[in-house]
């Protein structure tokens, strides 16, 4: 059955992806606070923030029965990991003064979930879409042959959030149930955490910083939920096209603040451009391929 491509959901996706685009500058809100201490905050209040659409909505059933699920909590459990371990990675980044980096890996994140889907999935893929991602990763070889430079950041947040993907696909649960429970597995630790190893950070909390905070939980939740509504009501091709807003937004908002792109980085961005390209235009071909297909 054809998506429609109406306004309504396209406003929802692309509101999804301003969202994750702008968070570094959120994030930089709190540039003062620990980033550990942030992450804590980022899942108990996501949690909250879920268990309250849950409430509102009516759908605390369904969270419940996925937790008696067990084929999907095997994979909810290592996807909260992964995502837990992302977001970690993406705070310490923006707070460190590596936007570029966190921007780097969003690029590189299409094209990674695409080679897993191949490997993975055993999906159809064109050799226009398999020379992207051998720009793309020709571009982080020179970089560490050359620059002697590694994009460890980059690499490692493009491939958290491709694995959280791929664990998320296989769990096919309930798109806010899911992202209930997975927030609800790492709520314990983070309280832990916080109250034993972080006690001090609480002393730099005043009370526009817990406004922020709290603000974060939703920032975290809600552009999941959208992502979820989206991917289910447009077009593939259009959400996957529409998903470097949020790099392009983060990449602008790095250069704003003063980041200076390293030799390296630009090597990187400039081989993972030519990748998405090709990716881009290999995409198109697939599409009109399809659409003449179902005439």
């Amino acid at each position: 059955m054809q998506m429609k491509l109406d306004k309504k959901n396209l406003s929802i996706a692309v509101g999804c992806y301003v969202l994750w685009g702008i968070l570094p500058a959120y994030w930089n809100l709190l540039s003062g606070v620990n980033s550990l201490f942030i992450l804590c905050c980022r899942i108990v209040f996501a949690f909250i923030f879920m268990m309250c659409i849950l409430a509102v909505t009516g759908r605390m059933s369904i969270f419940l029965n996925t937790l008696k699920d067990k084929r999907a909590m095997r994979h909810l459990i290592p996807s909260s990991m992964f995502i837990t371990c992302n977001w970690g990675i993406y705070i310490w980044a923006v707070n460190s003064g590596r936007v570029l980096d966190s921007s780097l890996g969003y690029y590189i994140n299409p094209l990674i979930a695409f080679l897993l889907g191949v490997l993975l999935f055993r999906e159809k893929h064109t050799k226009l879409q398999l020379a992207a991602v051998g720009l793309a990763f020709a571009g982080v070889i020179i970089s560490l042959v050359a620059f002697g430079s590694f994009p460890y950041v980059a690499l490692a947040l493009s491939l958290s959030f491709a694995t959280y993907g791929v664990l998320k696909r296989k769990a096919r649960t309930d798109p806010v149930a899911g992202i209930a429970v997975e927030s609800m597995i790492f709520t314990p630790f983070a309280l832990v955490f916080a109250f034993v190893f972080l006690p001090n950070s609480f002393e730099t909390i005043d009370f526009y910083k817990l406004i922020l905070l709290i603000g974060g939980g939703a920032l975290t939740a809600i552009p999941l939920v959208l992502y979820s509504r989206a991917v289910n009501s447009i077009p593939f091709i259009i959400v996957g096209f529409l998903q470097y807003i949020s790099p392009s937004l983060a990449l602008i908002y790095g250069l704003i603040s003063g980041e200076i792109p390293s030799a390296a980085q630009l090597v990187s961005f400039t081989f993972i451009g030519l990748g998405l390209v090709l990716f881009s235009v290999a995409m198109v071909r697939i599409a009109k391929k399809e659409k003449a297909d179902n005439k």
